[in-house]
C-alpha cells in the first residue's frame, strides 16, 4: 500500500506541471481543449507480492461521444465519461513496455522516470497531434479494417463514420459504404446494424 500512495503521489504532481488534473468522475488525469480533452490513464493494480502499473493515453471528441452514445448501449452516464480513442503506450513508442511490474518501493523511482521521459518525449506530442479531430479522423478511416484493442468494431465504426461526416464529409460516402461492408461481413447482430443504421440516418439528417 505504501508503494502505492507513494506512485500517485508522484504521477499526480508530474502531470500537474503539465496541465492534467484528477477528475473525479473518471478517476483519470484530464487536460481541456476546445471540443474536448486529453486523458492519461494510470491503471495501477496491486497485491500482496508486486504492483503493476499500465500507462495508456487517450483523446475525447465531445462532439463525436455526444452523437454516438445517442446510437450505443451504455449505462447511466457513460456518455459523459467516453473517450473516443485510447492507446496503450508501448504502441505510441515500441521501447516502451505495456505494463511495469514493481515488487518493492526502491523501483518506484525508476519505473516513473521512463513513464515519465516517454510522456515528455512522445506522449505529450501525440496527445497534442490526436487532439486535432481532422488528424483523428484520417487514424480512424484510413484503413476501415484496422482493428483497435481498446475498442469493439461497433464503438470503433460509429466514432470513424461520425468523425468523418463531420470533418472529411466529402469521404463520407465511400467510408459509408465500406463500414457497412464491413459489418455484412461480420455478421452482426440485428441490433447492431440497426443501431448503426440509426447513426447514419441522424448524420444524414442533422
Amino acid at each position: 500500500m505504501i508503494v502505492s500512495k507513494e506512485m500517485k503521489t508522484a504521477y499526480q504532481d508530474f502531470l500537474e506541471d503539465f496541465g492534467f488534473n484528477l477528475d473525479p468522475t473518471i478517476l483519470h488525469y484530464v487536460k481541456l481543449f476546445d471540443g474536448g480533452k486529453q486523458v492519461v490513464f494510470f491503471h495501477h493494480i496491486s497485491n500482496s507480492d508486486s504492483n503493476c502499473i499500465e500507462v495508456q493515453l487517450g483523446i475525447r471528441i465531445d462532439a463525436v461521444e455526444d452523437i454516438i452514445n445517442q446510437f450505443l448501449p451504455s449505462l447511466g452516464d457513460f456518455s459523459e465519461r467516453s473517450t473516443t480513442l485510447i492507446m496503450p503506450i508501448d504502441q505510441i513508442n515500441a521501447n516502451m513496455q505495456r505494463r511495469y511490474f514493481i515488487k518493492d518501493e526502491k523501483e518506484v523511482p525508476e519505473v516513473l522516470k521512463k513513464i515519465e521521459s516517454h510522456l515528455v518525449k512522445d506522449g505529450f506530442r501525440w496527445l497534442d497531434r490526436y487532439s486535432d479531430p481532422i488528424v483523428l479522423e484520417d487514424y480512424f478511416n484510413n484503413n476501415p479494417d484496422q482493428e483497435f484493442i481498446t475498442q469493439n468494431f461497433t464503438y470503433r465504426s460509429a466514432r470513424a463514420i461520425t468523425l468523418c461526416k463531420l470533418y472529411n464529409p466529402d469521404n463520407y460516402k465511400d467510408k459509408k459504404k465500406a463500414y457497412l461492408d464491413k459489418l455484412e461481413e461480420m455478421m452482426v447482430t440485428p441490433f447492431t446494424l440497426a443501431s448503426f443504421l440509426n447513426l447514419l440516418n441522424y448524420l444524414e439528417n442533422n
